[in-house]
């Protein structure tokens, strides 16, 4: 079937979103359980991200921050920024639609991207999620999935 038959759309999420822009901000945090919650000082407010190592102790996105402190009390609490996570989710759909300009965003971490007419400039869509998530990467310090 030639690649103009066939629609190609995937679907580019963000792992642990605000963790990881986050993490990427606080290079000292790398190793370390981290999560986006309300008031550390207070232990109040619910998970609003936690990063894959906080997640192995079993802290889940909504649970109450004083729950999660009792699972991991070192696990390091941040605050959310919503601007600064509006700002990289934008930089992340500048890097799509370098890709494409038939990106659709669902949410603030995931986005709806079709690839088809640009398989002849930049390859499979193999090689296309690949290019991708190495830019997320260096560009923001993000891990983004791609899926098909």
């Amino acid at each position: 079937m030639p690649r103009q038959d066939r629609r190609v759309i995937m679907l580019a999420d963000c792992q642990s979103f605000y963790a990881s822009v986050e993490k990427s901000a606080h290079p000292e945090y790398k190793d370390r359980p981290l999560v986006v919650a309300g008031d550390p000082a207070r232990r109040s407010g619910i998970i609003l991200a936690a990063c894959p190592l906080a997640k192995s102790y079993g802290i889940t996105t909504a649970e109450r921050l004083g729950e999660a402190l009792a699972k991991c009390p070192d696990v390091v609490v941040v605050r959310p920024r919503m601007a600064e996570y509006i700002r990289v989710s934008l930089h992340i759909t500048r890097i799509l639609q370098s890709y494409t300009d038939l990106v659709e965003p669902y949410s603030i971490d995931e986005q709806f991207l079709d690839v088809t007419g640009s398989l002849d400039l930049f390859g499979s869509p193999e090689t296309i999620a690949r290019s991708i998530q190495s830019r997320v990467m260096d560009e923001t310090g993000v891990y983004i999935r791609i899926n098909q």
